[in-house]
């Protein structure tokens, strides 16, 4: 949607003060369900099931906390995919790998369970410093869930910051692609259309990895409207014929979202509106609850008041967009009553949910 330039700097004046602060894409850095750092070691993982298996032996018992949030969200009618770091355990060896394919195998009985998230931000800062490597890491997932959990499907989300460059575009930089593919080279286009020819990914939780808005404008152009751009080279690429294509953000805040009526309006027309329009089946918005840099950061602040992103969302879910968010039990609310309002808001939005897989 073209705007002048006048009405488009009235619109960042306004608007994206507070989006400044939340900074462009790529995702902000998010911890796993243990918060540990990402080891950097490469290792070569054998096809072979190791005698060491985590000690749950039954998910569906009362005494495993994230089998019994996975069970309760599906109740109310959520679809749940279980996340692990299994990067961080590939890199960490054999041992550690199967023993996370373990658990896995484990959760893969609970009810409601469409499959696993298996990789946050492959190849960005995760200790994967190439598509070669990548491959390795997915093939080792691909073989190791056949064994443990046949029928569950495998989820990776990627940033690929080469599109948010735009450089097939007259408006883009082809300076900006280069600099990016060459420091991230597991997850340029490239690479991800090679791991999706392979049928290594099942789902793609994909980022579009924007720049800022003023950036943007600097080259004639809005965010939505590189979004939509992002979306339509995805297209062209062919990856919504490889793969079942998501969107994902980063949108909490410490006390949950903070931002104006205006900033969500922008918020979800470029981060749920534009992706959906170009062929994204659904929508993770990060994230429900979790710990970050010191703070914990949510998309409701803990007395679950709607908020302006909220209150778009939940227009939005009514429309069919599908939502997706994280969630891990040890950060619900205290109390069983304030647990409970919680999860019947939680499905009043979200028709998936990713879990925390407990790996440790």
């Amino acid at each position: 949607m073209n705007r002048r330039a006048t009405l488009l700097v009235a619109l960042c004046a306004v608007v994206f003060g507070g989006l400044m602060m939340r900074g462009a894409d790529p995702e902000i850095a998010k911890v796993g369900p243990t918060g540990s750092a990402r080891p950097t070691a490469t290792v070569t993982v054998p096809l072979r099931q190791s005698p060491h298996v985590i000690p749950v032996a039954d998910p569906e018992a009362t005494g495993d906390p994230y089998a019994a949030l996975a069970r309760t969200l599906h109740a109310r009618g959520v679809q749940i995919w279980f996340e692990a770091d299994m990067v961080a355990r590939w890199l960490e060896g054999p041992q550690s790998f199967q023993e996370a394919l373990d658990r896995l195998g484990q959760l893969a009985s609970v009810p409601g369970v469409q499959g696993f998230k298996v990789a946050d931000e492959l190849g960005y800062g995760d200790g994967i410093n190439s598509a070669a490597q990548a491959t390795d890491f997915l093939r080792a997932v691909r073989s190791g869930l056949a064994r443990v959990a046949p029928h569950a499907q495998v989820l990776v989300d990627v940033v690929v910051p080469e599109l948010g460059c735009l450089p097939w575009t007259s408006a883009g930089s082809q300076s900006c692609a280069r600099e990016v593919n060459a420091k991230h080279p597991a997850c340029t286009e490239a690479a991800v259309t090679g791991y999706l020819r392979q049928g290594l990914v099942d789902r793609l939780d994909l980022s579009t990895s924007l720049l800022d808005e003023w950036t943007y404008q600097a080259w004639g152009l809005s965010q939505v409207q590189a979004q939509q751009a992002a979306w339509r080279h995805v297209n062209a690429l062919g990856w919504d014929k490889l793969t079942v294509l998501q969107s994902r953000k980063a949108l909490a805040d410490a006390g949950g979202y903070q931002g104006s009526a205006i900033q969500a309006d922008h918020d979800v027309q470029t981060f749920v509106d534009a992706p959906t329009a170009g062929g994204a089946r659904a929508v993770d918005v990060w994230c429900w609850r979790q710990g970050y840099d010191g703070h914990t950061v949510s998309l409701l602040a803990d007395d679950l008041a709607p908020n302006p992103l909220w209150q778009r969302l939940e227009a939005r879910h009514r429309a069919g967009v599908r939502l997706i968010t994280h969630i891990t039990p040890s950060l619900l609310l205290p109390t069983k009553a304030e647990r409970s309002e919680e999860i019947a808001r939680f499905a009043s939005v979200f028709d998936e949910a990713f879990v925390a897989a407990g790996t440790g």
